[in-house]
């Protein structure tokens, strides 16, 4: 642990928790303010619920967007999702970059959240009933995505590391449906895809064999979390190989020292 992490956390142990401790967390945070983004802090009853600001984008959620708020511009560094999009938002966790594409796309717009995590989608469903402006275009698959049609073994932790790739032996192991985005796309009977964003623990590589038509029908622009390790290896390098065998535009970018993203689409050129 760094010691600006230990200072961080022996602080954090000195003060009470609940409102005032989250009054003193939004103080800090706002002491170095990020472009384009704000946070505040409401309280109802006995609650707290978070307010961050994006442009003219704001989200309501039960969690603070301090640690992540960056990584809503990181996804979209080459396409920003426009106006009666439709998008995909697979593994979207507690929903909060799923309820933002929900925002930027509209009413004409479409978000299709891929998360598999019973306990994760609970917590998806009561972010997504905080922001009463919401369009009604937010979709939830309980699916995961892979190279075939199949049950597969996924542990579901009810957090950012539920996984069909790794296990921690730590959290249930259940079997989970698993889909390929070409059959999904057409049992779904989609007619455009233009977003894809992606972050699943690791099944990228599974998930993009599994999208070549789609690919080849609609060209959708790809925005992927491609950090994580598999067999000792970055799944950027593996994810750059299956881009540039399809001969599909790509470019993997580096933010804050360890956020990966390997973008890829029409919107590179």
């Amino acid at each position: 642990m760094s010691l600006k992490k230990k200072l961080k956390k022996a602080i954090s142990s000195l003060v009470p928790k609940g409102y005032f401790k989250e009054k003193i967390k939004l103080f800090f945070y706002n002491l170095f303010p990020r472009r384009g983004i704000s946070f505040e802090i409401l309280k109802q009853e006995t609650k707290v619920i978070y307010k961050t600001t994006f442009g003219k984008t704001v989200l309501l959620t039960n969690e603070a967007l301090y640690p992540i708020a960056d990584d809503f511009n990181y996804y979209q560094h080459f396409c920003k999702t426009q106006k009666g999009d439709v998008t995909i938002d697979a593994g979207a966790n507690l929903g909060h970059i799923s309820i933002f594409l929900s925002k930027q796309v509209g009413e004409q717009g479409k978000v299709y959240c891929f998360e598999p995590d019973k306990y994760n989608i609970e917590r998806l469903q009561k972010n997504r009933d905080l922001n009463p402006d919401l369009p009604d275009n937010i979709i939830i698959q309980d699916v995961l995505l892979w190279n075939e049609n199949a049950m597969v073994d996924f542990e579901e932790a009810g957090t950012v590391g539920s996984s069909a790739v790794w296990f921690s032996e730590r959290a249930n192991i259940v079997k989970k449906q698993a889909v390929t985005l070409d059959s999904w796309a057409e049992t779904m009977g989609l007619t455009r895809l233009d977003f894809i964003k992606m972050d699943i623990e690791g099944a990228e590589i599974e998930a993009l064999d599994g999208c070549i038509d789609v690919m080849k029908k609609f060209k959708p622009n790809f925005a992927i979390a491609s950090y994580h390790i598999v067999n000792g290896a970055p799944t950027y390098i593996k994810v750059e190989e299956f881009f540039k065998k399809m001969n599909y535009p790509h470019k993997t970018v580096t933010f804050r020292g360890n956020e990966i993203i390997t973008f890829a689409g029409l919107k590179i050129e």
